[in-house]
């Protein structure tokens, strides 16, 4: 009679070789930071300073040396006979001038409540516009067709868009009792031409807000205003920031349209520092009234950002 076949026994489960595979697994990112650091060492440190040198030397001839001379023609004295109107002889006193002018502080004021109304009116007016285009229109190539018409009047200089400005504003204005030109005609021609700046990061930050965090909301029983405040604004909370910001260093240091839309009788610190420069020719205390009000653009940057750690929400 033929043998009974034996039945194999069950495989053994080989557990060395998987604690070893759960280590090379664990190890893998560690050695592929080491690989990427030698690689580094070994050349590629230096093709990434090649490729950056020429944005590096842009950035640096036209935004770092312009402000590096601008800083140091604030600390040189002014001299009558001079050719350039100014020798670099070291002073203070340009600084101590402009510390004490209560017209140069008072229009520092004046534009500082100017940007805060015009960051505050941008926003409540182009957050729905941005909520329209990200949220509501639900076709790609409509979204882009109403962003390019929201974009249009962009396509003109902003000097040109001042000058269309003035005589609307003026007879709408008017009609309602309010004199032009004034600093509310100003207030509202900064709103037009800036409030792109605000449409544009809101617009952006709203298109990648998640849709299903949206939908839980709503099935937990919330409403549009809690769903609004509990899902949407945290995520939309950069695009907030970025605008803010960039309304807020356009117009605290604007004077085109001030000159252009208030005709000379409405000033904001930007007209003050041009008139130290091209009115009184006094070059070392316009530089100091411009390194006065870009440090006072850094500290309301610096304001604004503590609303949200943009490096972690982004």
């Amino acid at each position: 009679m033929p043998s009974s076949s034996v039945p194999d026994p069950a495989p053994q489960l080989d557990v060395a070789g998987l604690e070893q595979a759960e280590e090379l697994e664990a190890a893998a990112p560690e050695r592929a930071l080491g690989d990427a650091k030698e690689a580094g060492e070994g050349g590629g440190g230096w093709i990434t300073a090649l490729l950056a040198l020429p944005g590096g030397l842009w950035l640096g001839f036209f935004l770092l040396a312009p402000l590096v001379f601008i800083v140091l023609v604030s600390f040189w004295t002014y001299e009558l006979g001079a050719k350039s109107g100014f020798t670099a002889k070291w002073t203070l006193s340009n600084y101590g001038t402009i510390i004490h002018s209560s017209t140069y502080w008072h229009n520092m004021l004046g534009s500082l409540y100017t940007s805060l109304f015009a960051v505050a009116v941008c926003l409540l007016v182009g957050f729905p516009v941005a909520y329209f285009l990200a949220l509501k229109v639900q076709n790609l190539r409509n979204q882009i067709a109403l962003f390019i018409i929201a974009l249009a009047p962009f396509w003109t200089s902003f000097l040109v868009r001042s000058v269309a400005w003035t005589y609307p504003l003026s007879e709408v204005l008017g009609k309602f009792g309010v004199s032009t030109p004034s600093t509310t005609s100003v207030r509202l021609a900064m709103i037009q031409l800036y409030i792109l700046f605000m449409i544009t990061p809101l617009f952006f930050t709203l298109a990648q807000v998640d849709r299903t965090a949206i939908e839980a909301a709503r099935d937990l029983g919330g409403n549009w205003w809690r769903t609004f405040v509990a899902v949407i604004l945290p995520q939309t909370l950069p695009g907030i920031v970025i605008g803010s910001i960039f309304i807020f260093v356009l117009t605290m240091g604007e004077y085109g349209t001030v000159l252009v839309v208030g005709q000379n009788y409405v000033q904001s610190v930007g007209t003050i520092v041009n008139s130290y420069i091209v009115g009184a020719v006094q070059y070392p205390q316009g530089a100091a009234a411009a390194v006065v009000l870009v440090l006072a653009l850094i500290a309301g940057v610096f304001a604004i950002t503590r609303v949200s750690n943009l490096r972690e929400d982004l």
